[in-house]
């Protein structure tokens, strides 16, 4: 699939937007979020959103939808509907057939503007069968990806610039490596920014200054877990921990990803001792292709009874947090340190 220029790619779409189906998807929430007020402000006018743009949440919601969209526009031309947390393209069959012959039926409304809104952790586009499956979509399909340091950098300097301070490009560039190139959290950055150096009396941000405000972000891959369990890095995985407790994120979550992935672990593993390959074993087991065929290096030199020795320690770890009104964090550690 060709490589998509997101920023261009919308504006095209904004300036001469057309009735249809639109699935987004990809990492850049920050311009997801903004592409859609953008498309609502283009098509329906702000006094009539109320009555003409819907949300819908949850992947049982497809009657619903076909419902809202033979509901006609009121006083304007279109009506505009957002679907979170629906699944599609790859929903459980219980829901995939209902919403397949739904959208059948909404493809050539001439009034209406459908978004199916995915978030990385539903929809990476990376698999062979999601590759497949927005290959096979009758709509437009939208990879917001994190923009490059190159292209991030000269927004960031643009936006110091609308509060009224300036910054130069390899300062900007340098809030990147400090902080990824996540538009929200550096728009986030910029206000601080802005607000510190204007306290100060001065008009322009420096390199000390940044460093003095904007810590260095520890930075987890969608597979960190997985991959850190697999390597035994007993340190990498308290880092996670460490960085999640300092986010307010609930024990009971972390525990669950890593119970979640030691099972995984467990399924690739008996996968593994049967003899299927790889790429049979990603199909059988629901699993990225990519992350087995990693297990299965990673696996293949460890017994089976140490991945079932620590899955069995991640259930104790799961009874006495819900048994007990101990430190869960520490519980986590200790169960880490086990690995």
């Amino acid at each position: 699939m060709e490589k998509q220029d997101i920023v261009k790619l919308t504006k095209d779409i904004l300036a001469s937007p057309k009735p249809g189906l639109y699935f987004l998807y990809g990492e850049e929430e920050f311009l997801k979020h903004r592409f859609l007020l953008d498309f609502k402000n283009a098509v329906i006018p702000a006094d009539l959103a109320d009555l003409n743009c819907s949300t819908l949440s949850g992947p049982d919601q497809a009657e619903r939808l076909l419902e809202l969209a033979y509901t006609l526009p009121q006083f304007c031309d279109s009506r505009m509907v957002v679907w979170y947390n629906s699944g599609y393209p790859l929903m459980q069959q219980r829901y995939k057939k209902k919403a397949d012959e739904v959208m059948e039926k909404l493809k050539d409304f001439p009034y209406l503007y459908l978004f199916i809104y995915s978030t990385p952790d539903e929809f990476g586009g990376t698999s062979r069968d999601e590759r497949d499956a927005l290959n096979k979509m009758k709509g437009t399909a939208l990879n917001f990806e994190l923009l490059s340091p190159a292209r991030i950098k000269k927004w960031i300097v643009r936006h110091f610039e609308a509060e009224g301070i300036k910054a130069s490009e390899d300062d900007a560039l340098y809030l990147t490596q400090r902080l990824g190139t996540g538009m929200t959290e550096l728009s986030s950055a910029v206000s601080k920014l802005c607000a510190y150096v204007t306290e100060k009396g001065r008009d322009e941000v420096s390199r000390a200054d940044i460093e003095e405000l904007i810590p260095v972000k520890v930075s987890f891959s969608a597979f960190f877990i997985s991959d850190n369990i697999r390597k035994r890095d007993p340190s990498a995985l308290c880092a996670y921990v460490a960085d999640a407790k300092s986010r307010a994120e609930k024990p009971q979550t972390v525990l669950s990803q890593i119970i979640a992935e030691a099972e995984k672990l467990c399924r690739i593993k008996l996968a593994q001792k049967s003899g299927a390959p790889y790429q049979l074993a990603a199909k059988q087991l629901g699993i990225n292709e990519y992350v087995v065929k990693l297990a299965y290096g990673a696996v293949s030199d460890v017994p089976e009874k140490r991945f079932f020795r620590f899955l069995h320690a991640c259930h104790e770890a799961d009874r006495a947090v819900k048994s007990t009104s101990g430190d869960n964090w520490e519980i986590i550690n200790q169960l880490i340190c086990s690995i």
